[in-house]
């Protein structure tokens, strides 16, 4: 079985950094994006088995982002960050993800949910 390829998007840059360093060392393909321009290019050339992308960036939100995830890529598990108090669970679940984390968060709960089987039901 081949390693779980995972995008992690997020205007963040030092976050998008431990991401990859962390789950890298786990045996995971990691591939970084720091707008939702950039995932959506990457999201033309490959297939992800999980995305993690933050709500609030420039040039494509996540809530936009969702979207291109859902037509390009609809079968990855989705997963919103976000540190602002108004974008919650709900709004977030509405938004068609499957997973909401905030911040700040603890890298062990990324690896708990990239080892996950599958996202919210089909």
């Amino acid at each position: 079985m081949s390693a779980k390829k995972i995008l992690v998007v997020d205007d963040e840059k030092e976050s998008c950094q431990f991401f990859k360093q962390y789950l890298t060392k786990r045996g995971y393909s990691v591939d970084i994006a720091y707008d939702g321009l950039e995932a959506k290019d990457l999201l033309d050339k490959h297939t992800y088995d999980c995305i993690f992308f933050d709500c609030n960036m420039p040039e494509l939100s996540g809530v936009e982002l969702i979207k291109v995830i859902k037509e390009k890529n609809p079968k990855a598990k989705k997963i919103m960050i976000s540190g602002y108090d108004l974008i919650n669970e709900d709004f977030a679940k509405d938004s068609g993800v499957d997973i909401f984390l905030r911040k700040p968060f603890s890298l062990e709960t990324v690896n708990e949910i990239v080892k996950m089987e599958g996202g919210k039901d089909a």
